[in-house]
């Protein structure tokens, strides 16, 4: 049985369905109101979330394409959330911002999907949010 902070991933969204949903987590007020305005203007649906306990309970509820999430956050920082995903979901795509990348490299158990720095470019990050839809949906026509 899943822990209250285990992630559920629930690939079942319509082949056809071109609708994909994006989760974010940041503890930052700023980048939050960003990433939905970034969102909403490419008509890309998301959650956004301050925590990653917060996020974690979405997956309970939403079908998730691509996990976006930042580092350095109170409670489960975005390393462990990337942790817990990997392990129960593999298949899902993650793109991890951060303003520190530099001075804590990707621990060796972790290889997120993509990694971009604070400031991000919004066109830069649809693009790679884009290509993450791509192999989300390209995983799940893939021969189980």
């Amino acid at each position: 049985m899943a822990s209250p902070t285990s992630p559920r991933y629930h690939p079942k969204m319509s082949q056809e369905s071109s609708q994909r949903l994006v989760v974010a987590v940041d503890d930052d007020p700023r980048i939050r109101e960003a990433l939905q305005g970034l969102f909403d203007s490419a008509a890309i649906e998301s959650r956004i979330f301050a925590t990653s306990e917060e996020a974690l309970e979405s997956f309970k509820r939403d079908d998730v394409s691509c996990l976006l999430t930042d580092l350095h956050m109170p409670g489960i920082d975005g390393w462990e959330l990337q942790r817990l995903t990997s392990a129960a979901y593999p298949q899902l795509p993650i793109i991890v911002i951060s303003a520190h990348h530099d001075t804590h490299p990707t621990p060796s158990d972790l290889e997120p999907f993509a990694f971009l720095a604070k400031p991000f470019d919004g066109e830069e990050l649809l693009r790679v949010v884009h290509s993450a839809f791509a192999l989300e949906a390209s995983s799940q026509s893939s021969p189980a």
